[in-house]
């Protein structure tokens, strides 16, 4: 077995964690968060502020999950089933340019251990780095236009591995119908040396009442119940992180983003803005998408990989 050199996911996450949990401690910085939750609740963003008791998306997080019986795919068509471990930590930092402008700079770090169940490839951990970039603007009261960029970079222990580079990103519009309702359309793409990935975005979210919303967004669709204003859970689809391609010297890994995760979830909030989330559901399902000019249809395979989560998200609170 290769042992990771330098950062390990126990030093990741002892860093991550502590990082999160001070930059969110302290008086100062408490008054400097409310000062820029205060600028942008009096700009001319549309947050779809309504009564419901589902929270603001997470600006930050950390988390471990732990994915079984999951694919590598080589790029000679054969693959390889591994388990997978894993620490992430992500966080993203919008800055208000103008009244109706956003500009969005964060970063992702994840530290995944990788155990192939074959005698052809020895276990393996893999460091990855990410710094997404996005913008996104206020048309008028109705419309909401963006993009993102993220250039990802992946560095294996496999002997001989160098770093290899993937490109994420994609282009949005949102246009909010009433207090209750919204619409999206849009694209992902995945470009890196071996693959070229678009996955179509396009859907609606509903609030039901304060308690219940549909997010019928594909190709991720959710339900959402908050039954207050401390708790979440969660019922649908999402990226998934369990799908690998490697090609076959072992020189370059990436993300195969074809793929997605059916999990249900509950979260709570802890202390002021930061919530305890667990995860439990399948991953690597293959989802609607165009893989090098081929289209792909959805595929549910439900004796696919299992995998858990515990995480810790900072969502702001927006009124």
């Amino acid at each position: 077995m290769i042992k990771p050199r330098g950062i390990t996911p126990q030093h990741l996450a002892t860093f991550t964690l502590t990082t999160t949990l001070s930059v969110f401690a302290g008086s100062a910085q408490a008054d400097i968060l409310q000062q820029w939750l205060h600028s942008f609740e009096q700009s001319e963003l549309n947050f779809n502020r309504s009564n419901s008791n589902t929270p603001f998306l997470p600006l930050a997080f950390v988390d471990a999950r732990n994915y079984q019986d999951s694919k590598l795919t080589l790029t000679d068509g054969n693959t390889v089933e591994y388990d997978q471990s894993s620490v992430n930590q992500g966080a993203i930092l919008p800055f208000l340019m103008t009244p109706r402008d956003v500009l969005v700079i964060g970063d992702w770090v994840s530290m995944s251990s990788l155990k192939p169940n074959s005698d052809t490839l020895e276990d393996f951990d893999v460091l990855s780095v990410g710094i997404p970039i996005g913008w996104m603007r206020q048309l008028n009261d109705d419309w909401q236009v963006g993009g993102f960029v993220m250039p990802l970079g992946h560095k294996a222990t496999l002997e001989g591995s160098s770093w290899n580079w993937e490109t994420l990103g994609g282009g949005f519009g949102r246009y909010v119908q009433t207090e209750r309702l919204w619409w999206a359309f849009g694209v992902y793409f995945d470009i890196n040396t071996d693959t070229e990935t678009w996955l179509p975005y396009l859907g609606a979210s509903y609030e039901f009442n304060d308690r219940w919303t549909l997010s019928a967004v594909m190709p991720w669709p959710a339900i959402l119940y908050a039954p207050n204003r401390d708790t979440l859970f969660r019922f649908g689809a999402a990226p998934s992180g369990s799908s690998w391609l490697l090609d076959t010297g072992g020189e370059r890994i990436s993300y195969a983003l074809d793929g997605w995760d059916l999990a249900f979830s509950g979260e709570r909030r802890i202390w002021g803005d930061i919530w305890l989330e667990l995860e439990a559901g399948i991953g690597g399902l293959k989802g609607l998408n165009i893989s090098n000019g081929d289209w792909q249809e959805p595929a549910l395979d439900v004796s696919t990989s299992e995998f858990i989560t515990f995480g810790i998200n900072f969502r702001p609170s927006l009124n």
